[in-house]
Protein backbone atom coordinates (compact mmCIF):
# COMPACT_ATOMS: atom_id res chain seq x y z
CA UNK A 1 0.00 0.00 0.00
CA UNK A 2 2.76 2.37 0.88
CA UNK A 3 4.37 1.44 -2.11
CA UNK A 4 1.47 2.20 -3.92
CA UNK A 5 1.33 5.86 -2.25
CA UNK A 6 4.50 6.92 -3.29
CA UNK A 7 4.20 5.65 -7.05
CA UNK A 8 0.96 7.49 -7.16
CA UNK A 9 2.72 10.83 -5.90
CA UNK A 10 5.71 10.29 -8.37
CA UNK A 11 3.06 10.24 -10.98
CA UNK A 12 1.47 13.48 -10.07
CA UNK A 13 5.16 15.14 -9.89
CA UNK A 14 6.27 13.86 -13.49
CA UNK A 15 2.82 15.58 -14.84
CA UNK A 16 2.78 18.66 -12.77
CA UNK A 17 6.06 19.39 -15.13
CA UNK A 18 4.52 18.06 -18.54
CA UNK A 19 1.23 20.50 -18.31
CA UNK A 20 1.19 22.81 -20.95
CA UNK A 21 2.09 26.30 -19.89
CA UNK A 22 3.79 25.01 -16.58
CA UNK A 23 7.29 26.51 -15.04
CA UNK A 24 9.82 24.67 -17.13
CA UNK A 25 13.09 23.75 -16.07
CA UNK A 26 15.46 26.61 -17.46
CA UNK A 27 18.00 23.80 -18.37
CA UNK A 28 15.52 22.46 -21.58
CA UNK A 29 13.78 26.13 -21.92
CA UNK A 30 16.78 28.37 -22.51
CA UNK A 31 18.55 25.91 -25.20
CA UNK A 32 15.56 25.61 -27.11
CA UNK A 33 14.54 28.91 -27.57
CA UNK A 34 18.16 30.21 -28.03
CA UNK A 35 18.02 27.54 -30.69
CA UNK A 36 14.51 28.83 -31.88
CA UNK A 37 15.72 32.45 -32.47
CA UNK A 38 19.25 31.40 -33.82
CA UNK A 39 17.09 29.69 -36.93
CA UNK A 40 14.29 32.84 -37.06
CA UNK A 41 17.99 34.96 -37.50
CA UNK A 42 17.11 37.06 -34.35
CA UNK A 43 20.94 36.65 -33.18
CA UNK A 44 21.53 39.11 -30.34
CA UNK A 45 18.10 37.79 -29.06
CA UNK A 46 19.35 34.48 -28.57
CA UNK A 47 22.57 35.70 -27.25
CA UNK A 48 20.77 37.86 -24.26
CA UNK A 49 18.39 34.41 -24.00
CA UNK A 50 21.66 32.40 -23.01
CA UNK A 51 22.76 35.03 -20.58
CA UNK A 52 21.08 34.14 -17.66
CA UNK A 53 21.39 30.35 -18.12
CA UNK A 54 24.84 29.79 -17.11
CA UNK A 55 25.80 25.95 -17.69
CA UNK A 56 22.74 24.91 -19.12
CA UNK A 57 23.80 26.84 -22.51
CA UNK A 58 26.58 24.16 -24.49
CA UNK A 59 29.71 26.79 -25.10
CA UNK A 60 29.22 25.07 -29.05
CA UNK A 61 25.25 26.98 -28.88
CA UNK A 62 26.96 30.06 -27.29
CA UNK A 63 29.75 30.07 -30.30
CA UNK A 64 27.32 29.85 -33.23
CA UNK A 65 25.57 32.52 -32.34
CA UNK A 66 28.63 34.34 -31.40
CA UNK A 67 29.66 33.52 -35.25
CA UNK A 68 26.16 33.87 -36.65
CA UNK A 69 27.07 37.81 -35.37
CA UNK A 70 30.31 38.10 -36.50
CA UNK A 71 29.32 36.72 -40.50
CA UNK A 72 26.24 38.86 -40.62
CA UNK A 73 28.83 41.85 -40.59
CA UNK A 74 30.31 40.79 -43.91
CA UNK A 75 27.27 39.00 -46.15
CA UNK A 76 27.58 38.62 -49.54
CA UNK A 77 24.07 39.24 -52.41
CA UNK A 78 25.27 37.28 -55.02
CA UNK A 79 22.28 36.83 -58.06
CA UNK A 80 20.47 33.81 -57.91
CA UNK A 81 19.93 32.02 -61.38
CA UNK A 82 17.50 29.17 -60.24
CA UNK A 83 16.33 26.94 -57.37
CA UNK A 84 14.48 24.05 -56.83
CA UNK A 85 13.91 20.95 -54.82
CA UNK A 86 15.41 17.56 -54.60
CA UNK A 87 15.61 14.17 -52.96
CA UNK A 88 18.39 14.02 -50.37
CA UNK A 89 19.65 10.55 -52.47
CA UNK A 90 20.41 11.49 -55.91
CA UNK A 91 20.61 15.66 -55.69
CA UNK A 92 24.39 15.75 -56.69
CA UNK A 93 23.02 14.25 -59.80
CA UNK A 94 21.38 17.56 -61.36
CA UNK A 95 24.68 19.77 -60.46
CA UNK A 96 25.92 21.10 -63.53
CA UNK A 97 28.98 18.73 -64.08
CA UNK A 98 30.95 15.99 -66.63
CA UNK A 99 28.13 12.97 -66.86
CA UNK A 100 29.61 9.97 -64.86
CA UNK A 101 31.63 11.98 -61.91
CA UNK A 102 30.13 10.80 -59.09
CA UNK A 103 30.49 7.06 -57.96
CA UNK A 104 29.79 5.19 -54.99
CA UNK A 105 32.59 5.63 -52.26
CA UNK A 106 34.90 2.63 -53.24
CA UNK A 107 35.34 0.38 -50.02
CA UNK A 108 39.41 1.41 -49.91
CA UNK A 109 38.28 4.63 -49.16
CA UNK A 110 35.19 4.79 -46.92
CA UNK A 111 33.76 1.43 -46.35
CA UNK A 112 30.39 2.79 -45.02
CA UNK A 113 29.94 4.58 -48.46
CA UNK A 114 27.88 7.47 -46.57
CA UNK A 115 29.07 9.67 -49.45
CA UNK A 116 29.76 9.80 -52.96
CA UNK A 117 33.29 10.36 -54.56
CA UNK A 118 33.81 13.12 -57.14
CA UNK A 119 36.49 11.99 -59.87
CA UNK A 120 36.02 12.81 -63.54
CA UNK A 121 37.72 10.78 -66.28
CA UNK A 122 41.41 11.96 -66.30
CA UNK A 123 41.82 13.09 -62.75
CA UNK A 124 44.55 11.59 -60.94
CA UNK A 125 43.49 12.54 -57.84
CA UNK A 126 40.79 12.27 -55.49
CA UNK A 127 39.80 13.96 -52.78
CA UNK A 128 36.98 12.62 -50.30
CA UNK A 129 35.68 12.12 -46.62
CA UNK A 130 36.47 9.13 -44.49
CA UNK A 131 36.28 8.24 -40.44
CA UNK A 132 39.88 9.16 -39.29
CA UNK A 133 41.31 7.43 -36.64
CA UNK A 134 39.61 8.98 -33.43
CA UNK A 135 36.44 8.25 -34.94
CA UNK A 136 35.40 11.96 -36.90
CA UNK A 137 35.16 12.05 -40.35
CA UNK A 138 38.09 14.05 -42.08
CA UNK A 139 38.87 15.45 -45.36
CA UNK A 140 41.81 12.75 -47.09
CA UNK A 141 42.89 12.90 -50.19
CA UNK A 142 44.43 9.85 -52.52
CA UNK A 143 46.63 9.88 -55.93
CA UNK A 144 47.11 7.33 -58.37
CA UNK A 145 50.12 6.17 -59.47
CA UNK A 146 49.99 3.39 -62.46
CA UNK A 147 46.57 2.57 -61.38
CA UNK A 148 48.07 1.82 -57.61
CA UNK A 149 46.69 4.20 -55.66
CA UNK A 150 48.60 6.19 -52.49
CA UNK A 151 47.75 5.22 -49.15
CA UNK A 152 44.98 8.21 -48.30
CA UNK A 153 46.45 11.17 -46.23
CA UNK A 154 44.96 14.25 -44.74
CA UNK A 155 45.13 17.41 -46.37
CA UNK A 156 46.51 20.04 -43.95
CA UNK A 157 46.52 20.02 -40.13
CA UNK A 158 44.30 23.67 -40.29
CA UNK A 159 41.27 21.22 -42.05
CA UNK A 160 41.34 19.00 -39.12
CA UNK A 161 38.41 19.80 -36.32
CA UNK A 162 36.74 17.86 -33.63
CA UNK A 163 33.67 17.61 -35.82
CA UNK A 164 33.31 15.89 -39.43
CA UNK A 165 34.79 17.63 -42.10
CA UNK A 166 33.05 16.41 -45.57
CA UNK A 167 32.40 16.46 -49.41
CA UNK A 168 35.12 18.58 -50.33
CA UNK A 169 35.24 19.90 -54.05
CA UNK A 170 37.62 21.90 -56.33
CA UNK A 171 37.12 25.33 -57.54
CA UNK A 172 37.20 25.41 -61.05
CA UNK A 173 40.77 26.63 -60.90
CA UNK A 174 41.52 24.18 -58.76
CA UNK A 175 43.16 26.67 -56.25
CA UNK A 176 40.62 26.73 -53.82
CA UNK A 177 38.65 23.73 -52.13
CA UNK A 178 35.44 24.14 -51.05
CA UNK A 179 34.08 21.67 -48.37
CA UNK A 180 31.48 21.70 -45.19
CA UNK A 181 32.40 21.13 -41.18
CA UNK A 182 30.08 21.15 -38.15
CA UNK A 183 33.70 21.69 -36.18
CA UNK A 184 34.46 25.17 -37.01
CA UNK A 185 33.61 28.32 -36.54
CA UNK A 186 29.88 27.67 -37.42
CA UNK A 187 26.74 29.33 -37.03
CA UNK A 188 24.58 25.78 -37.34
CA UNK A 189 24.53 22.34 -38.31
CA UNK A 190 26.92 22.02 -41.58
CA UNK A 191 28.45 25.18 -43.23
CA UNK A 192 30.50 25.94 -46.24
CA UNK A 193 34.29 26.57 -45.76
CA UNK A 194 36.85 27.40 -48.34
CA UNK A 195 40.48 26.83 -48.33
CA UNK A 196 42.86 28.79 -50.28
CA UNK A 197 46.40 26.48 -51.63
CA UNK A 198 49.30 27.93 -50.23
CA UNK A 199 52.14 27.70 -52.90
CA UNK A 200 54.62 29.47 -50.35
CA UNK A 201 54.28 26.16 -48.06
CA UNK A 202 52.71 23.60 -50.71
CA UNK A 203 49.86 23.23 -48.05
CA UNK A 204 46.01 24.17 -47.90
CA UNK A 205 45.32 27.43 -45.81
CA UNK A 206 43.21 28.70 -43.17
CA UNK A 207 39.86 27.67 -44.02
CA UNK A 208 37.53 30.34 -44.46
CA UNK A 209 33.46 30.16 -43.40
CA UNK A 210 31.35 31.55 -46.54
CA UNK A 211 29.05 33.17 -44.43
CA UNK A 212 25.78 34.25 -45.50
CA UNK A 213 23.72 33.80 -47.62
CA UNK A 214 25.74 30.27 -48.55
CA UNK A 215 25.57 29.69 -44.91
CA UNK A 216 22.42 29.28 -42.65
CA UNK A 217 21.64 27.99 -38.93
CA UNK A 218 20.57 24.67 -41.06
CA UNK A 219 23.36 22.56 -42.48
CA UNK A 220 24.67 24.09 -45.78
CA UNK A 221 27.02 21.79 -48.05
CA UNK A 222 28.38 20.56 -51.14
CA UNK A 223 29.54 23.51 -52.88
CA UNK A 224 30.65 24.03 -56.74
CA UNK A 225 31.86 25.61 -59.72
CA UNK A 226 29.97 24.77 -62.71
CA UNK A 227 32.07 22.92 -65.75
CA UNK A 228 31.72 26.45 -67.82
CA UNK A 229 32.95 28.69 -64.88
CA UNK A 230 29.46 30.59 -65.22
CA UNK A 231 27.98 29.42 -61.62
CA UNK A 232 28.60 28.53 -58.26
CA UNK A 233 25.95 25.85 -57.02
CA UNK A 234 25.47 24.40 -53.49
CA UNK A 235 22.65 22.56 -51.68
CA UNK A 236 21.12 23.29 -47.98
CA UNK A 237 18.14 21.50 -46.13
CA UNK A 238 16.71 25.26 -44.89
CA UNK A 239 12.87 25.89 -45.48
CA UNK A 240 12.59 21.41 -46.04
CA UNK A 241 11.62 18.48 -44.84
CA UNK A 242 13.86 15.88 -43.46
CA UNK A 243 13.63 13.78 -46.70
CA UNK A 244 14.18 16.68 -49.37
CA UNK A 245 16.81 19.74 -49.73
CA UNK A 246 17.39 22.87 -52.04
CA UNK A 247 20.26 23.20 -54.60
CA UNK A 248 20.97 26.64 -55.01
CA UNK A 249 22.23 28.04 -58.75
CA UNK A 250 24.04 31.40 -58.41
CA UNK A 251 26.28 33.43 -60.82
CA UNK A 252 29.84 32.63 -60.31
CA UNK A 253 32.12 35.55 -58.64
CA UNK A 254 35.51 35.41 -57.86
CA UNK A 255 35.47 38.23 -55.08
CA UNK A 256 31.60 39.35 -54.03
CA UNK A 257 31.06 42.23 -52.53
CA UNK A 258 29.76 41.95 -48.54
CA UNK A 259 28.26 44.14 -46.51
CA UNK A 260 26.30 44.08 -42.90
CA UNK A 261 22.53 43.17 -42.94
CA UNK A 262 21.75 43.49 -39.57
CA UNK A 263 18.03 43.43 -39.73
CA UNK A 264 16.67 39.52 -38.78
CA UNK A 265 14.07 40.02 -41.80
CA UNK A 266 16.26 41.34 -44.27
CA UNK A 267 18.94 38.42 -43.57
CA UNK A 268 16.01 36.09 -43.95
CA UNK A 269 14.66 37.36 -46.98
CA UNK A 270 18.27 36.91 -48.17
CA UNK A 271 19.09 33.83 -46.95
CA UNK A 272 15.64 32.84 -48.80
CA UNK A 273 17.75 32.81 -52.14
CA UNK A 274 14.77 33.33 -54.21
CA UNK A 275 15.63 33.38 -57.77
CA UNK A 276 16.23 36.42 -59.89
CA UNK A 277 13.63 37.22 -62.61
CA UNK A 278 15.58 36.29 -65.63
CA UNK A 279 13.64 39.12 -68.20
CA UNK A 280 14.05 41.64 -65.52
CA UNK A 281 17.84 41.63 -64.16
CA UNK A 282 18.43 43.62 -61.33
CA UNK A 283 21.06 46.23 -60.63
CA UNK A 284 23.96 43.73 -58.68
CA UNK A 285 25.85 47.31 -57.65
CA UNK A 286 25.46 50.87 -58.76
CA UNK A 287 28.52 53.87 -59.97
CA UNK A 288 31.54 53.45 -62.41
CA UNK A 289 33.99 50.18 -62.68
CA UNK A 290 36.33 52.25 -60.53
CA UNK A 291 33.55 52.51 -57.78
CA UNK A 292 32.94 48.67 -57.76
CA UNK A 293 36.95 47.80 -57.63
CA UNK A 294 37.18 50.11 -54.37
CA UNK A 295 34.18 48.88 -52.92
CA UNK A 296 35.83 45.44 -53.47
CA UNK A 297 39.29 46.61 -52.46
CA UNK A 298 37.95 48.35 -49.07
CA UNK A 299 36.38 44.77 -48.07
CA UNK A 300 39.93 42.92 -48.90
CA UNK A 301 41.70 45.70 -46.92
CA UNK A 302 39.27 44.49 -43.90
CA UNK A 303 39.57 41.01 -44.63
CA UNK A 304 43.25 41.60 -44.85
CA UNK A 305 43.66 43.87 -41.68
CA UNK A 306 41.12 41.52 -39.51
CA UNK A 307 43.64 38.26 -40.75
CA UNK A 308 46.49 40.03 -39.51
CA UNK A 309 45.28 41.22 -36.51
CA UNK A 310 44.23 37.46 -35.80
CA UNK A 311 47.67 36.32 -36.60
CA UNK A 312 49.79 39.24 -34.76
CA UNK A 313 47.58 38.39 -31.54
CA UNK A 314 48.45 34.58 -31.63
CA UNK A 315 51.84 35.67 -32.17
CA UNK A 316 51.85 37.82 -29.13
CA UNK A 317 50.53 34.90 -26.98
CA UNK A 318 53.63 32.60 -28.40
CA UNK A 319 55.99 35.00 -27.15
CA UNK A 320 54.34 35.38 -23.62
CA UNK A 321 54.28 31.56 -23.45
CA UNK A 322 58.14 31.72 -24.33
CA UNK A 323 59.30 33.93 -21.20
CA UNK A 324 57.32 31.43 -18.95
CA UNK A 325 58.38 27.75 -20.95
CA UNK A 326 60.41 25.23 -20.11
CA UNK A 327 63.90 24.71 -22.24
CA UNK A 328 62.36 21.77 -23.99
CA UNK A 329 59.54 23.84 -25.06
CA UNK A 330 60.95 27.04 -25.76
CA UNK A 331 63.34 25.56 -29.08
CA UNK A 332 59.62 24.05 -29.92
CA UNK A 333 57.85 27.91 -29.34
CA UNK A 334 60.90 29.64 -31.04
CA UNK A 335 60.67 27.55 -34.03
CA UNK A 336 56.59 28.19 -34.35
CA UNK A 337 57.38 31.99 -33.76
CA UNK A 338 59.60 32.29 -36.56
CA UNK A 339 57.69 30.25 -38.69
CA UNK A 340 54.81 32.53 -38.24
CA UNK A 341 56.37 35.82 -38.00
CA UNK A 342 57.76 34.65 -41.85
CA UNK A 343 54.26 33.67 -43.12
CA UNK A 344 52.96 37.66 -41.99
CA UNK A 345 55.46 39.09 -44.58
CA UNK A 346 53.32 37.94 -47.67
CA UNK A 347 50.38 39.55 -45.91
CA UNK A 348 51.68 42.70 -45.40
CA UNK A 349 52.30 43.32 -48.92
CA UNK A 350 49.07 42.12 -49.65
CA UNK A 351 47.61 45.09 -47.55
CA UNK A 352 50.06 47.30 -48.69
CA UNK A 353 49.26 46.58 -52.48
CA UNK A 354 45.50 47.36 -51.61
CA UNK A 355 46.04 50.00 -49.65
CA UNK A 356 48.08 51.54 -53.18
CA UNK A 357 45.55 50.54 -55.57
CA UNK A 358 42.93 52.17 -52.99
CA UNK A 359 45.00 55.24 -53.44
CA UNK A 360 44.95 55.20 -56.97
CA UNK A 361 41.17 55.05 -57.65
CA UNK A 362 40.35 57.48 -55.03
CA UNK A 363 42.88 59.80 -57.39
CA UNK A 364 40.74 58.96 -60.22
CA UNK A 365 37.71 60.21 -58.43
CA UNK A 366 39.42 63.63 -57.55
CA UNK A 367 40.29 64.00 -61.03
CA UNK A 368 36.95 63.07 -62.65
CA UNK A 369 34.81 64.88 -59.53
CA UNK A 370 32.44 62.50 -59.23
CA UNK A 371 31.37 58.90 -61.02
CA UNK A 372 29.66 58.45 -63.50
CA UNK A 373 26.54 55.71 -64.34
CA UNK A 374 28.68 52.48 -65.69
CA UNK A 375 25.51 51.07 -68.47
CA UNK A 376 27.52 47.29 -67.80
CA UNK A 377 26.20 47.20 -64.03
CA UNK A 378 22.99 47.33 -65.26
CA UNK A 379 22.81 44.01 -66.58
CA UNK A 380 23.70 40.33 -65.02
CA UNK A 381 25.89 39.77 -67.92
CA UNK A 382 25.92 36.43 -69.48
CA UNK A 383 22.59 34.79 -70.23
CA UNK A 384 20.67 33.04 -67.45
CA UNK A 385 19.10 30.83 -68.48
CA UNK A 386 19.48 27.17 -66.58
CA UNK A 387 18.01 24.34 -66.44
CA UNK A 388 18.23 21.41 -63.81
CA UNK A 389 19.12 18.14 -65.64
CA UNK A 390 19.84 14.77 -63.93
CA UNK A 391 23.64 13.53 -64.62
CA UNK A 392 23.67 9.43 -64.64
CA UNK A 393 25.88 8.31 -61.65
CA UNK A 394 29.32 6.82 -62.92
CA UNK A 395 30.63 2.99 -62.31
CA UNK A 396 31.78 1.71 -59.03
CA UNK A 397 35.98 2.79 -58.74
CA UNK A 398 38.06 0.13 -58.59
CA UNK A 399 40.79 0.83 -56.35
CA UNK A 400 44.34 -1.05 -55.01
CA UNK A 401 46.25 0.93 -52.48
CA UNK A 402 49.46 1.06 -52.42
CA UNK A 403 51.18 -0.65 -49.25
CA UNK A 404 53.37 1.72 -47.15
CA UNK A 405 56.33 0.38 -45.74
CA UNK A 406 56.73 3.42 -43.06
CA UNK A 407 55.09 2.82 -39.17
CA UNK A 408 54.90 4.81 -36.74
CA UNK A 409 55.97 4.29 -33.03
CA UNK A 410 52.22 5.39 -31.32
CA UNK A 411 48.95 3.95 -30.39
CA UNK A 412 46.23 4.37 -27.64
CA UNK A 413 45.14 1.79 -25.55
CA UNK A 414 43.64 0.91 -22.05
CA UNK A 415 46.40 2.17 -20.20
CA UNK A 416 49.34 5.06 -21.32
CA UNK A 417 52.65 4.23 -20.83
CA UNK A 418 55.94 6.99 -20.57
CA UNK A 419 58.86 5.88 -23.30
CA UNK A 420 61.69 5.17 -21.02
CA UNK A 421 63.99 6.92 -23.71
CA UNK A 422 63.75 10.90 -24.26
CA UNK A 423 66.33 10.52 -26.94
CA UNK A 424 65.40 11.16 -30.27
CA UNK A 425 67.05 9.11 -33.42
CA UNK A 426 68.66 10.97 -36.26
CA UNK A 427 67.18 12.59 -39.05
CA UNK A 428 64.11 14.18 -39.43
CA UNK A 429 61.09 13.26 -36.93
CA UNK A 430 57.87 14.28 -35.74
CA UNK A 431 56.16 14.23 -32.53
CA UNK A 432 52.30 15.85 -31.06
CA UNK A 433 52.81 18.23 -28.72
CA UNK A 434 50.72 17.76 -25.57
CA UNK A 435 51.11 20.08 -22.97
CA UNK A 436 53.58 21.61 -20.29
CA UNK A 437 53.41 20.98 -16.53
CA UNK A 438 54.93 22.62 -13.09
CA UNK A 439 53.94 19.00 -11.95
CA UNK A 440 54.41 15.33 -13.79
CA UNK A 441 51.81 13.81 -15.08
CA UNK A 442 50.76 10.50 -14.38
CA UNK A 443 50.05 7.07 -16.58
CA UNK A 444 46.45 7.69 -15.56
CA UNK A 445 46.47 11.42 -17.12
CA UNK A 446 47.80 10.02 -20.27
CA UNK A 447 44.36 8.87 -21.16
CA UNK A 448 45.81 5.54 -22.89
CA UNK A 449 48.62 7.40 -25.34
CA UNK A 450 51.64 5.20 -25.66
CA UNK A 451 54.16 5.83 -25.66
CA UNK A 452 54.84 9.45 -24.23
CA UNK A 453 57.97 11.62 -23.56
CA UNK A 454 58.93 13.37 -21.11
CA UNK A 455 61.09 16.19 -20.40
CA UNK A 456 61.80 18.32 -17.89
CA UNK A 457 63.39 21.74 -18.69
CA UNK A 458 65.75 24.24 -16.24
CA UNK A 459 63.15 25.54 -14.25
CA UNK A 460 61.53 22.44 -13.26
CA UNK A 461 58.58 22.75 -15.79
CA UNK A 462 57.76 19.22 -17.74
CA UNK A 463 56.71 19.34 -21.35
CA UNK A 464 54.69 16.09 -22.99
CA UNK A 465 55.33 15.00 -26.42
CA UNK A 466 53.56 11.75 -28.24
CA UNK A 467 54.53 9.13 -30.52
CA UNK A 468 57.72 9.18 -32.76
CA UNK A 469 56.69 9.60 -36.06
CA UNK A 470 58.43 9.40 -39.54
CA UNK A 471 56.48 11.95 -41.78
CA UNK A 472 53.83 14.55 -41.35
CA UNK A 473 51.79 12.64 -43.19
CA UNK A 474 51.90 9.83 -40.00
CA UNK A 475 51.67 12.64 -37.43
CA UNK A 476 48.54 13.96 -38.45
CA UNK A 477 46.96 10.89 -39.10
CA UNK A 478 46.59 10.55 -35.65
CA UNK A 479 46.31 14.10 -34.51
CA UNK A 480 42.70 14.32 -34.10
CA UNK A 481 43.44 10.91 -31.72
CA UNK A 482 45.32 12.85 -29.58
CA UNK A 483 42.80 16.03 -29.31
CA UNK A 484 39.90 13.57 -28.73
CA UNK A 485 42.33 11.96 -25.99
CA UNK A 486 42.21 15.11 -23.62
CA UNK A 487 44.27 17.00 -25.17
CA UNK A 488 42.71 19.88 -27.68
CA UNK A 489 45.48 21.74 -28.27
CA UNK A 490 48.05 19.12 -29.34
CA UNK A 491 49.78 20.19 -32.45
CA UNK A 492 52.40 18.49 -34.65
CA UNK A 493 56.18 19.52 -33.67
CA UNK A 494 59.44 18.90 -35.76
CA UNK A 495 63.08 18.04 -34.85
CA UNK A 496 66.19 17.07 -37.12
CA UNK A 497 68.46 15.18 -35.32
CA UNK A 498 67.33 16.06 -32.13
CA UNK A 499 67.15 19.52 -32.64
CA UNK A 500 63.70 21.40 -32.75
CA UNK A 501 63.18 23.02 -36.36
CA UNK A 502 59.80 24.92 -37.87
CA UNK A 503 57.23 22.05 -39.49
CA UNK A 504 57.73 23.39 -43.20
CA UNK A 505 61.31 22.95 -42.95
CA UNK A 506 60.96 19.60 -42.03
CA UNK A 507 58.29 18.76 -44.72
CA UNK A 508 61.00 19.71 -47.15
CA UNK A 509 63.78 17.88 -45.86
CA UNK A 510 61.69 14.75 -45.83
Amino acid sequence: MQKQFFSAILTLLVLSFSVSGQEQPRSVRVPERADSLLRAYRFEEALQACQPAGEAVSEKTLNQIRSAISLSDQCANPRVVARQKFSRADYFLYYPLPAGAWHPSPSPLDQEGTFPVYLKDGDDVVYFSARDAAGARSLFLSEDRDSLWRTPRHLSESLLSLGSEVLPMLSANGRTLYFASDGMNGMGGLDIYASAWDDANAIWGEPVNLGFPYNSPWDDFLMADSEDGKYTVFASNRDCGTDSLYVYVVEYEESPLRTPVKDPDELKTLCTLEPSNAASPRHRTSGTADTRLYMRKMAELRTLRDSLYRRETDLDALRARLVQAAETEAEALKAQILERETALSPLRRRIASAREEIRRVESAFLRRGSATQDPASATSGADTAFHFEKRPMGLPLDMTLEQTGQTSLFSVDAEGHFSPDAVLPEGVVYQIFLCTSAARLSVQDLNGLSPVYERLNANLRYAYFAGLFPTYRAALLHLNQVRKAGFPQARIVAYSDGRSIPVNQARQEE
